[in-house]
Protein backbone atom coordinates (compact mmCIF):
# COMPACT_ATOMS: atom_id res chain seq x y z
CA UNK A 1 0.00 0.00 0.00
CA UNK A 2 1.50 3.36 -0.97
CA UNK A 3 1.26 5.80 2.40
CA UNK A 4 -2.03 8.83 1.98
CA UNK A 5 -1.09 12.14 3.93
CA UNK A 6 -4.24 13.56 5.57
CA UNK A 7 -4.30 17.16 7.33
CA UNK A 8 -3.85 17.42 10.89
CA UNK A 9 -7.78 18.49 12.09
CA UNK A 10 -8.84 15.27 9.01
CA UNK A 11 -11.82 12.95 10.24
CA UNK A 12 -12.59 10.95 7.87
CA UNK A 13 -10.06 9.09 6.45
CA UNK A 14 -11.91 6.62 3.99
CA UNK A 15 -11.20 9.19 0.97
CA UNK A 16 -7.35 9.83 0.06
CA UNK A 17 -6.81 12.87 2.21
CA UNK A 18 -4.14 15.39 0.67
CA UNK A 19 -2.58 12.68 -1.45
CA UNK A 20 -0.29 9.61 -1.77
CA UNK A 21 2.65 9.61 -0.80
CA UNK A 22 4.35 7.66 -4.22
CA UNK A 23 7.27 9.10 -4.25
CA UNK A 24 8.19 7.77 -0.65
CA UNK A 25 11.59 6.10 -0.46
CA UNK A 26 11.08 4.25 2.25
CA UNK A 27 7.98 3.78 5.35
CA UNK A 28 8.71 1.36 7.71
CA UNK A 29 6.59 0.49 10.80
CA UNK A 30 8.29 -0.90 14.64
CA UNK A 31 5.38 -2.46 16.10
CA UNK A 32 6.51 -3.61 19.36
CA UNK A 33 4.05 -5.77 22.00
CA UNK A 34 3.33 -3.90 24.79
CA UNK A 35 6.11 -0.92 23.11
CA UNK A 36 6.85 0.86 20.44
CA UNK A 37 4.39 1.78 16.96
CA UNK A 38 6.27 3.98 15.16
CA UNK A 39 6.50 4.95 11.49
CA UNK A 40 9.53 6.43 9.67
CA UNK A 41 9.16 7.98 6.15
CA UNK A 42 11.57 9.05 3.94
CA UNK A 43 10.49 12.10 1.23
CA UNK A 44 12.74 13.95 -1.23
CA UNK A 45 12.51 17.63 -0.88
CA UNK A 46 11.13 17.95 -4.80
CA UNK A 47 8.23 15.58 -4.08
CA UNK A 48 4.52 16.86 -5.00
CA UNK A 49 3.68 16.57 -1.41
CA UNK A 50 6.83 17.80 0.38
CA UNK A 51 5.22 21.12 1.63
CA UNK A 52 2.31 19.17 3.00
CA UNK A 53 4.35 17.31 5.20
CA UNK A 54 4.50 18.70 8.42
CA UNK A 55 4.26 17.77 12.33
CA UNK A 56 0.87 17.14 13.51
CA UNK A 57 0.00 15.36 9.98
CA UNK A 58 -1.48 11.85 9.81
CA UNK A 59 -0.16 9.07 7.56
CA UNK A 60 -2.30 5.83 6.73
CA UNK A 61 0.28 3.15 6.35
CA UNK A 62 -0.16 -0.50 6.48
CA UNK A 63 2.29 -1.71 9.52
CA UNK A 64 2.71 -5.45 7.96
CA UNK A 65 1.13 -7.46 5.28
CA UNK A 66 -1.35 -8.67 7.11
CA UNK A 67 -3.02 -5.73 9.22
CA UNK A 68 -5.58 -3.25 8.43
CA UNK A 69 -4.04 0.41 7.36
CA UNK A 70 -3.68 2.37 10.81
CA UNK A 71 -3.20 5.93 11.23
CA UNK A 72 0.48 7.83 12.42
CA UNK A 73 0.76 11.14 13.45
CA UNK A 74 3.66 13.24 12.74
CA UNK A 75 5.54 14.05 15.84
CA UNK A 76 9.11 14.78 14.24
CA UNK A 77 11.10 15.44 11.00
CA UNK A 78 14.93 15.49 10.01
CA UNK A 79 16.50 18.16 8.46
CA UNK A 80 17.15 17.94 4.66
CA UNK A 81 19.68 15.61 3.54
CA UNK A 82 21.21 14.81 0.39
CA UNK A 83 17.62 15.79 -0.68
CA UNK A 84 15.77 13.54 1.38
CA UNK A 85 13.99 14.37 4.71
CA UNK A 86 12.79 11.76 7.66
CA UNK A 87 9.71 12.14 9.34
CA UNK A 88 8.73 10.00 12.70
CA UNK A 89 5.15 9.44 13.14
CA UNK A 90 3.62 7.90 16.10
CA UNK A 91 0.84 5.46 15.89
CA UNK A 92 -2.69 8.23 16.65
CA UNK A 93 -3.79 5.94 19.80
CA UNK A 94 -0.55 7.21 21.11
CA UNK A 95 -2.64 10.75 21.74
CA UNK A 96 -4.64 9.28 24.25
CA UNK A 97 -1.60 9.33 26.68
CA UNK A 98 -1.84 13.32 26.59
CA UNK A 99 -5.47 12.51 28.77
CA UNK A 100 -4.84 11.45 32.26
CA UNK A 101 -7.62 10.26 34.30
CA UNK A 102 -8.32 10.50 38.18
CA UNK A 103 -9.19 7.94 40.45
CA UNK A 104 -12.55 5.97 39.28
CA UNK A 105 -14.25 3.32 41.34
CA UNK A 106 -17.18 1.61 39.61
CA UNK A 107 -18.51 -0.65 41.67
CA UNK A 108 -22.02 -2.46 40.52
CA UNK A 109 -22.48 0.00 37.26
CA UNK A 110 -23.38 -1.15 34.09
CA UNK A 111 -20.82 -0.42 31.35
CA UNK A 112 -22.28 2.51 29.98
CA UNK A 113 -21.94 4.63 33.52
CA UNK A 114 -19.25 3.62 34.03
CA UNK A 115 -17.28 4.49 30.77
CA UNK A 116 -19.68 8.05 31.69
CA UNK A 117 -17.69 8.41 34.91
CA UNK A 118 -13.96 7.61 33.49
CA UNK A 119 -14.77 10.41 30.63
CA UNK A 120 -15.48 12.83 33.03
CA UNK A 121 -12.31 11.78 35.03
CA UNK A 122 -10.06 12.63 32.66
CA UNK A 123 -8.01 15.84 32.64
Amino acid sequence: MIPILYAANEKNFINNGIGFLSEATCCEVTEERNGTYELLLRYPIDGLLYGSLQEGGIIKAKPNGTSSPQLFKIYSSSKPMNGMVTYYAEHISYELNGFPIESVIAVSSNAKDALNMVLSASV
